[in-house]
């Protein structure tokens, strides 16, 4: 069977649909990557900035038990606005415990023999807790334990 010119016109239309189907599904799949790519990124990025915005509540907590060791007092709580993030920055007291010190015996140093550099103390310890919400939903929380030490 031979095919005459009129229906060789019709095999080509057909090769240029497949043709044009096959280029349509592979845009769309390109599109629905680069889309997913950017919603990830874009994810990525307000996770980000809740975190560092949650280790900028914690720098604060650090500082707030300084202050309040120092002052003898208990550390206060902060709330407060970094970009568009609210953090919440809950320092507490945990507990204190003795702090043994070590005495070199049966040697010689700077002090001279039996004594050590060394002296007991005491620790507090104290726990940081730092939480940062954004508007979108993105939600961090650290939570660090700090020690001091009175010699």
């Amino acid at each position: 069977m031979r095919l005459t010119p009129s229906d060789r016109k019709g095999i080509a239309l057909l090769v240029a649909l497949g043709a044009m189907v096959l280029i349509l599904i592979i845009t769309t799949v390109a599109m629905y990557v680069v889309t997913r790519g950017l919603t990830i990124s874009r994810g990525q990025k307000a996770y980000q900035s809740a975190f560092e915005a949650c280790e900028g509540g914690l720098e604060l907590g650090l500082a707030e038990v300084d202050r309040a060791f120092l002052a003898g007092v208990e550390p206060d709580t902060n709330a407060m606005a970094i970009g568009r993030f609210k953090v919440r920055v809950l320092p507490e007291p945990l507990f204190a415990s003795a702090a043994d010190g070590a005495v070199l015996k049966f040697s010689r140093g700077y002090f001279g023999i039996g004594h050590g550099m060394s002296r007991g103390g005491v620790n507090f310890y104290y726990r940081i807790l730092s939480e940062s919400e954004g508007t979108g939903g993105e939600r961090v929380v650290i939570e660090v334990q700090q020690k001091k030490r009175i010699m």
